[in-house]
């Protein structure tokens, strides 16, 4: 196994933790060191669920604030000079610039939209100096089996709402909202250069709970770790 950067991306239900999880198990801890998105407590969001057109542009901002500082903590683990001593893998469940899918699926007011790219830009020229991941695992799905993947969690947590009608004050997770994600996302990860990526389709596949899916996946990583892609590769798991 080659020493690797890699980083898992992918929307909501999607299965990032789960892979996060499995990794952690098959490597342990002496060989792999995992870093997990954990954004500050956004100050506006409450705030945007009541107003989102007028809420958006601050809370978008704050979220990529937090992202970045957040990216900075990651690069100064990766500049450990001991980093691939024993720990030959460094995972990350996010990359800083993801922060543009939510910005443009919220932000409707043309000059605030604007005026977060001079400031994404910004933080983009500051941020050439980091290490990017070596390749970037993309988990993709459509929104019906990300919502389906959603309601399994809200039964198991009850900690969010769904609704099949958009409410402008409902803080649940739509299928509107997700046909728009999951979009989103395959916009922005196909056309992705700053690094390879690795498109892992697990549409209509529960990855989660089926471990030789899981073994499938961590398969493909490996491989891709002892031979690095070169560019964007597209795998469709049948199962």
């Amino acid at each position: 196994m080659n020493s690797a950067f890699i980083a898992i991306e992918g929307p909501i239900g999607v299965g990032k933790s789960a892979l996060m999880d499995a990794l952690e198990k098959e490597y342990g801890k002496q060989h792999l060191h995992s870093f997990r998105e954990e954004l500050e407590p956004n100050p506006f969001l409450d705030k945007f669920y009541e107003d989102k057109s007028k809420y958006a542009f601050q809370t978008q901002i704050a979220f990529m604030l937090s992202r970045y500082k957040q990216y900075e903590e990651l690069q100064k683990s990766l500049k450990q000079p001991d980093l691939f001593v024993g720990q030959r893998l460094f995972v990350s469940d996010f990359i800083f610039e993801k922060n543009d899918i939510f910005a443009e699926l919220t932000i409707e007011n043309e000059h605030e939209w604007k005026l977060y790219q001079k400031m994404r830009d910004i933080l983009l020229e500051s941020s050439k100096k980091f290490i990017k991941p070596d390749f970037v695992v993309y988990l993709r799905a459509g929104e019906k089996t990300l919502y389906k993947r959603v309601q399994d969690r809200v039964r198991q947590t009850e900690r969010l709402r769904i609704r099949d009608i958009d409410g402008d004050k409902d803080k649940g997770i739509t299928k509107d909202y997700l046909q728009k994600l999951t979009a989103l996302y395959d916009r922005y990860f196909f056309h992705y250069k700053t690094s390879p990526v690795l498109i892992i389709d697990v549409n209509d596949i529960d990855f989660v709970h089926e471990a030789s899916v899981t073994s499938s996946i961590i398969g493909y990583i490996k491989n891709a770790m002892d031979t690095p892609p070169s560019q964007n590769t597209y795998i469709k798991l049948e199962w």
